[in-house]
């Protein structure tokens, strides 16, 4: 401790985490004083981070800093040591409720309670957006190249790991908290979810990509929110093609309930067959519902049943919205009647 309170020099540091290996082990007070007396230099930190991952046990895949949401971490400091161990991030903690830092502040209201207190310029936001690039980073071969060239995309991130949660389209305190945190991020850095990814994908068709499978008219909700404020931030994204295909061809293919938010936004869509099958969307949702009702998972049962009734809702909306595309299918989907 008073090593760090003297700010000492790093060669000093260094002798002293050679001669107590261990000290690291399980004292964040270490690193909190090392944020605290060595502001315009990060090399320490860095140095007594290094040291901490090195004397790691291998088979440890426990995030190494779950105290770097505390207040008494700088965001310079924070942001060096997710420089370095960047997969950090998505490796839980039992500080954490077992949770990963990503998850944590995805699933809890911590971060609305700091905005309250600070605003959005606050200190955890910052190091919610160090996260997320931080999330990308540990997965990608070459982040600096990334980060250097811009082909980052913290909203695809972000959708990706709230879609990956079983419970998210029935629990309404995630899903709500998700829903502000977009429109704070829309509200700070729209620019998120204005350009694809390196291929070609828009944050919209991250979400329309999955299937909906909302058990209950909670959930359905949930998605509509879900694509209006992706719509809101960036409305051009529903005229944006992926796989030769429109964002609407994918939202009625699987079960979506915003056909007509996309349709709002870009009417053409409704008259725009799929490249891939030459279906309207029509009758991409009768091919769905026609899908849906074949299925006999007893655990399933439930979803699927509203899924059928919610793909048939879609039909018939799109087809009384242009009653002049019933017409016979292609032969290839013969199994589903698109006569009136």
């Amino acid at each position: 401790g008073r090593v760090l309170t003297n700010q000492a020099p790093l060669n000093v540091v260094e002798t002293v985490l050679t001669v107590f290996p261990d000290c690291l082990m399980y004292n964040p007070a270490a690193f909190f004083m090392a944020c605290r007396h060595y502001t315009t230099n990060q090399s320490v930190l860095v140095a007594m981070v290094k040291h901490s991952l090195s004397s790691r046990d291998p088979s440890d895949s426990e995030c190494p800093f779950p105290w770097i949401l505390s207040d008494l971490v700088t965001v310079s400091a924070a942001q060096a040591i997710l420089e370095i161990y960047p997969q950090g991030v998505l490796e839980p903690s039992p500080m954490l409720s077992g949770k990963t830092l990503l998850d944590y502040l995805l699933r809890s209201s911590e971060l609305q309670k700091h905005q309250q207190e600070s605003g959005v310029s606050s200190n955890l936001w910052t190091k919610l957006k160090l996260i997320l690039v931080s999330a990308e980073c540990s997965q990608q071969a070459n982040c600096n190249a990334c980060k250097k060239n811009g082909t980052l995309s913290p909203a695809h991130v972000l959708l990706k790991r709230v879609l990956s949660y079983p419970d998210f389209f029935d629990n309404v305190s995630v899903a709500r908290n998700t829903i502000w945190l977009l429109n704070q991020l829309a509200s700070t850095d729209a620019w998120i979810f204005q350009k694809p990814d390196p291929k070609g994908i828009y944050p919209l068709h991250v979400v329309l990509q999955q299937e909906c499978t909302p058990q209950h008219h909670t959930g359905k909700v949930i998605a509509r929110e879900l694509v209006k404020t992706l719509l809101q931030v960036h409305p051009q994204s529903a005229r944006c093609l992926l796989h030769q295909r429109l964002p609407i061809h994918w939202a009625v293919e699987h079960n979506w309930p915003c056909h007509d938010l996309l349709l709002a936004v870009y009417p053409e869509a409704l008259d725009a067959q799929d490249s891939t099958s030459e279906l309207y969307p029509f009758q991409i949702a009768a091919a769905a519902a026609a899908s849906v009702s074949t299925r006999t998972s007893a655990p399933c049962k439930q979803a699927e049943s509203m899924s059928s009734v919610s793909a048939l809702d879609i039909t018939f909306e799109l087809l009384r919205a242009n009653p002049t595309h019933v017409r016979p299918m292609p032969a290839k989907h013969h199994g589903v009647r698109a006569e009136a």
